[in-house]
């Protein structure tokens, strides 16, 4: 095909049919280089159908990016539906005529693209799901303000990009101002449950988007790749930390047959010896790659090794109680290393005496270094339990003054 363009620039061809042969043969190229495959959309549902690979295969990106927020489009109901819908996903990749001229004739008779049944309940879906996962994610007592203003936001992302994905546009503005309304009028002034109408903010943001629907606007490819790049890490970063919040806050692992809640364990993880001892060991990693350089620093790097002595081995080692006290421990220590100490012994026990000289070093030092952590946990629990007293009672009396006033 490059040759015949050359052809065309160089020694004018005057047979127009030579023409017309060569841009038609160059159309059927170009057909053939983006025409997708069915068997491949199948195949990619079935390896990837959550993290939407089989949009991303047919170039539906913002149906991707609700594939992934929406951990398979509503735990897994999108993909089923999707599995009746790859056909004509792919008649729509391959641009078939038919969808071609179906636009056109819909912009020459409506001014405004006709409203969709499926559209409005894929849009009340998948708006419920993002304020569901967003109310579960952040607590209710603690985060309260925050929750009231992230709802609304959370349901008029999820409407926006579903009205995207059915090739119509709207003002996003417009769309989070109706979700504001909507919830404002339904729990303040009619006083509605969530329980009984969870479509609080999805309704308002629905019935907006609707209103000031449009048809997309004619770009430039490169200006439409940037802002579906920018939508598309936007929308994994906010969604992926809601889903993040969501089941720290109210997964459950079962050990021992008990239910433990998540957060139990990761808050019950960073203050073992396990986390402790890590973090000892990336801190020494991060002071010798300055010093003997990053290979040797990573030859000398062990995180969770199993050969670690643990703090309840040290006290063994050094044959005391877990509750005795620092001064104690100390005494104990200095009597145990003057007994095992290479200078003190014959020159035949010498050896034997310093590797016991290191190990009781060594358990003194993890018992040292784990009490020190815990005393720095301990205090900045109390700091902060002092500041939150502190923030009550200022309240308290913040709210006492205006009563008086």
């Amino acid at each position: 095909m490059e040759g015949h363009l050359r052809v065309f620039k160089d020694d004018p061809i005057k047979d127009e049919d030579a023409k017309n042969k060569a841009e038609v043969c160059s159309e059927e190229i170009d057909v053939k280089e983006v025409k997708k495959s069915v068997i491949k959309a199948y195949m990619w549902l079935i390896l990837g159908g959550f993290v939407g690979a089989h949009h991303i295969y047919l170039g539906n990106d913002y149906q991707a990016v609700l594939m992934i927020a929406s951990v398979g489009g509503c735990y897994g109901l999108g993909l089923i539906l999707d599995f009746f819908y790859i056909p004509r996903y792919i008649e729509q990749a391959n641009n078939h005529p038919y969808f071609k001229d179906l636009q056109e004739l819909e912009k020459m008779h409506f001014k405004k693209p006709r409203l969709n049944a499926g559209m409005i309940v894929v849009q009340l879906a998948i708006g419920v799901f993002f304020r569901t996962l967003v109310h579960k994610a952040i607590p209710y007592t603690d985060y309260t303000m925050i929750r009231y203003l992230v709802l609304p936001a959370a349901s008029s992302l999820g409407v926006w990009l579903v009205g995207k994905v059915f090739h119509a546009q709207s003002s996003f503005r417009a769309t989070l101002l109706g979700a504001y309304l909507s919830y404002f009028i339904l729990k303040y002034l009619l006083n509605i449950p969530i329980m009984y109408f969870p479509f609080d903010t999805t309704l308002g943001a629905v019935i907006v988007y609707a209103r000031n629907r449009s048809y997309n606007t004619s770009q430039s490819p490169g200006k439409i790749l940037k802002h579906k790049k920018k939508i598309f890490v936007a929308t994994l970063l906010i969604m992926g930390s809601f889903q993040g919040c969501y089941y720290y806050n109210n997964a459950t692992i079962s050990i021992e047959g008990i239910e433990v809640p998540l957060r139990d364990v990761v808050v019950e993880f960073f203050n073992s010896s396990a986390w402790v001892e890590t973090k000892i060991a990336l801190r020494q990693f991060y002071d010798e790659v300055w010093v003997i350089g990053i290979v040797p620093a990573l030859n000398r790097l062990q995180l969770f090794n199993t050969e670690t002595l643990s703090e309840e081995a040290a006290y063994v080692m050094l044959g005391v109680e877990e509750n005795i006290t620092s001064v104690a421990l100390k005494k104990r220590f200095r009597a145990l290393t003057l007994e095992y100490h290479p200078d003190k012994q014959p020159p035949e026990k010498r050896e034997e005496a310093n590797e016991k000289f290191m190990e009781l070093k060594a358990a003194y030092e993890v018992i040292m270094k784990m009490r020190s952590y815990r005393t720095k946990i301990e205090s900045a629990k109390l700091l902060k339990e002092v500041a939150d007293r502190l923030n009550k009672l200022g309240k308290k009396d913040k709210k006492k003054g205006s009563d008086e006033l």
